[in-house]
């Protein structure tokens, strides 16, 4: 089977290699992008979404991602973000109550950072969605 290698790294470190996957999707700012191994090479960026890995034996691993970079080489995918959380290591209640400051935050017509605001409640939702793919 083809397969290809496929890393997560954030400013903190590497959060996830491995060489046996067969599929990855991520999300882009121009929609969904599937790619597996010897895909044309690509440069892209992405938004705050989940990031699903499919290894040679089928076995799904999900990702919260902030936004950051995808570069994809033939059988080299480095993706470059943020952060980069997996459903088993996703705390629910920190993410909960993120959640509830974001829309706080938004609620609030005074607020002058908005648009963080909108950011940490789009990546306080991502995070509860990959929580629930486990």
């Amino acid at each position: 089977m083809n397969t290809m290698k496929v890393t997560i790294a954030t400013p903190n470190g590497e959060v996830f290699s491995s060489e046996d996957i067969k599929l990855l999707t991520l999300e882009t700012h121009t929609g969904s992008l599937g790619i597996m191994a010897n895909h044309e090479p690509l440069v892209t960026t992405l938004k705050i979404g989940v990031l699903k890995v499919v290894n040679n034996k089928d076995v799904y691993t999900y990702f919260a991602v902030s936004e950051g970079f995808a570069e994809c080489h033939g059988k080299d995918v480095s993706i470059l973000v943020q952060s980069a959380e997996s459903a088993a290591t996703i705390d629910i209640a920190r993410a909960e109550r993120a959640k509830v400051r974001a829309e706080q935050r938004i609620s609030l017509k005074g607020d002058n950072d908005l648009v963080r605001a909108e950011l940490a409640l789009a990546k306080a939702i991502t995070r509860l969605k990959v929580v629930g793919m486990k």
